[in-house]
């Protein structure tokens, strides 16, 4: 049975079983995560998977889990509603100040007989609003919610225009060819960029100073990508109107032109529950049977577990490397049922079903250490066909 480690909490109730059970060991075979950063000391030998429920994984460090052959596991899109209404909230609020008209209610009194509307729409010219109506959304990564966001926001009458990497053919969007253009054309530029080597502080003092001074910033992409002490600066400088950042860092409290929020993010039970269970199923599966679905280090497998057994590789790809393992499955007389294999980023992953047969205990320990020493290979596993029995 696995041992599985959580670190954030999830209801297991009905996944923990046969196939693994909840443990606080510091050397599990997975670890399952929302937001929390998993210690390096945790990615050891023993450790298989690393499960993120959820879809940024910048708290989990990808490059040591890679090379000690653990799959990193993510569930992309499953919250893109979710992020996409709290941005639709937040755009609302940049131009209506319902937190004050509200506040201004609950404060409000009146005499015994006196008309409440009447005295509370004396007020309200205190609390005028401007419309979404006609204005300019600009959204630096056109992924899944990125693609919703604009697609609402078009209906709502806004002009879309946006930056990715690489083209896509989208219906509502004109994509510029650079950042600099979306933020000087922009009334409302939204992050929705991954924390990478390149995004990282990628918006300082020239990108602000390129916005319009009556813009507004919002950021749910990753914190890291916005310098912080510039925004603080430009705000100070009235470059830009206002800055929404789901990612609260102390530098940023106290100002009135800033909005922090508590990573809300996702935070919705629709989307907590489905990227659970997703996140689950796919844990279970890779268990089981070795199947990948959605990492971001391992390729995409999924072959029918139709044998007794069968062997999983993890490898750096090189032209010559199936040539030195068919070789050793040859020699140990070991069938080559059904096989199927994916590369990324220099990285292969095959899954071979085979039988060993009346292979002994010994026997497949000895083939397993031979495969482990091919050249390149990072990680094989040796999986028993769970709906077989027991094998011997």
């Amino acid at each position: 049975m696995f041992e599985v480690k959580t670190i954030d909490r999830f209801d297991l109730t009905d996944f923990a079983g046969d196939v693994f059970r909840t443990s606080n060991t510091d050397t599990p075979d997975a670890i399952l995560v929302r937001s929390s950063k998993v210690d390096d000391s945790l990615i050891s030998k023993r450790l298989l998977l690393i499960a993120r429920s959820g879809t940024g994984t910048n708290t989990i460090n990808v490059d040591a889990a890679t090379a000690n052959g653990t799959a990193v596991f993510n569930t992309p899109g499953v919250n893109a509603n979710a992020v996409k209404e709290l941005i639709i909230q937040n755009l609302f609020r940049c131009l209506r100040p319902l937190n004050g008209a509200v506040e201004m209610m609950q404060q409000l009194k009146v005499a015994p007989g006196e008309d409440l509307q009447a005295a509370a729409e004396a007020k309200r010219g205190d609390f005028i609003g401007e419309e979404l109506y006609g204005r300019t959304l600009g959204i630096l990564g056109l992924g899944t919610i990125g693609q919703r966001l604009a697609d609402a926001c078009y209906h709502m009458g806004m002009q879309i225009i946006g930056y990715n990497r690489s083209f896509k053919n989208l219906r509502h969007v004109q994509q510029l060819d650079t950042i600099d253009e979306v933020l000087e054309q922009a009334d409302f530029v939204v992050i929705l960029l991954p924390l990478t080597d390149q995004t990282n502080q990628l918006l300082s003092t020239k990108q602000f100073e390129l916005m319009k001074d009556n813009a507004y910033l919002l950021n749910f992409g990753r914190g890291e990508i916005v310098d912080n002490r510039a925004v603080v600066s430009a705000l100070n400088h009235n470059e830009f109107a206002g800055y929404v950042c789901d990612f609260p860092k102390t530098e940023l409290q106290d100002h009135p032109k800033i909005t922090l929020l508590p990573h809300l993010g996702g935070n919705t039970i629709e989307a907590l529950t489905h990227s659970a269970n997703l996140i689950l199923q796919n844990l279970l599966d890779f268990l089981d049977y070795g199947t990948v679905r959605s990492s971001v280090n391992f390729p995409r497998v999924d072959l029918p577990f139709m044998s007794n057994q069968r062997l999983t590789f993890f490898f750096h790809a090189r032209d010559t490397f199936w040539v030195d393992v068919a070789g050793i499955m040859s020699r140990y007389d070991l069938p080559v049922q059904e096989m199927m294999g994916n590369t990324m980023d220099g990285y292969g992953y095959t899954i071979v079903n085979t039988d060993l047969g009346e292979m002994t205990n010994q026997q497949s320990e000895s083939l397993i250490n031979v495969l482990n020493g091919v050249e390149g290979m990072i990680r094989v596993r040796l999986l028993n066909n769970p709906t077989q029995g027991e094998w011997q």
